[in-house]
């Protein structure tokens, strides 16, 4: 895991001298560890280099094919750009890793540092605020220990709380009103409109999110637009309801 790591957009390619050292390994058992994921298929090496394998080309299409929360919001979050001609993206979160992993463009599409793939902050932006609002108390309360000196609890853009007494009182008032609105927290002149997607157990998944031009919004309301991202992610906790037991077909 280490090793796929070291992969970023501006270092595509690794070698044995990346792995070593970042590992702090010896030439030999470097080479011994990408040969290990070459036949896995998770490493191809070329000229003496290494990118990513046909596996991860495999995983991307079974998740994109058959993820059962893509597949409860894909024909949604098609319907729900059409209407408000805003971007509008699936976030999964993954233990204490948040990522965009669904992505329909609007009409007038914003710039989004955080495409589809890319990890993003715990502490920031409609996604992750409203993922960490719907968290079991004792997990939020070790991953808010974890992160205690992060300045993004507790600085001006998308502020949280200073300790843990403010911060589990601004989640849960978040949680009680089922969506969040983020204004510039990841991109300038950007807002966020978020709410929560749950599993069969009622338990956070991800979020649905409406992406706009703050200066540029569409002619639906605020309060209209936050309605319809409630109504869309309510609809998704209840299509994987629904689809837990059944077996998986892939989206066309």
């Amino acid at each position: 895991m280490v090793i796929l790591n070291l992969f970023r957009e501006s270092r595509p390619w690794i070698t044995i001298e990346d792995i070593a050292t970042s590992l702090e390994i010896s030439a030999p058992s470097a080479y011994r560890y990408a040969s290990e994921l070459t036949q896995a298929g998770l490493l191809s090496r070329t000229s003496g280099r290494y990118r990513l394998g046909p596996k991860i080309i495999e995983l991307e299409y079974l998740i994109r094919s058959y993820d059962p929360i893509i597949q409860a919001a894909h024909s949604l979050m098609y319907g729900l750009a059409e209407l408000t001609e805003c971007d509008v993206l699936l976030c999964n979160v993954y233990d204490q890793t948040v990522v965009n992993v669904f992505h329909v463009p609007g009409k007038h599409p914003v710039h989004l540092t955080y495409t589809k793939g890319l990890p993003m902050p715990l502490f920031r932006g409609s996604q992750a605020h409203v993922i960490l609002a719907h968290m079991e108390r004792r997990k939020l309360k070790r991953i808010y220990d974890a992160a205690v000196a992060d300045p993004a609890l507790a600085d001006d853009v998308g502020k949280i709380g200073s300790d843990w007494t403010a911060f589990s009182k601004e989640l849960k008032r978040i949680r009680s009103c089922g969506y969040y609105i983020s204004r510039g927290e990841l991109d300038q002149e950007v807002t966020g409109i978020a709410a929560p997607v749950l599993d069969e157990k009622k338990e956070i998944v991800g979020s649905l999110v409406l992406s706009l031009n703050t200066k540029a919004p569409p002619a639906i309301s605020e309060e209209m637009l936050i309605g319809m991202v409630m109504q869309s992610a309510n609809e998704i906790t209840k299509r994987i309801e629904q689809t837990a037991a059944e077996p998986a077909t892939p989206l066309s």
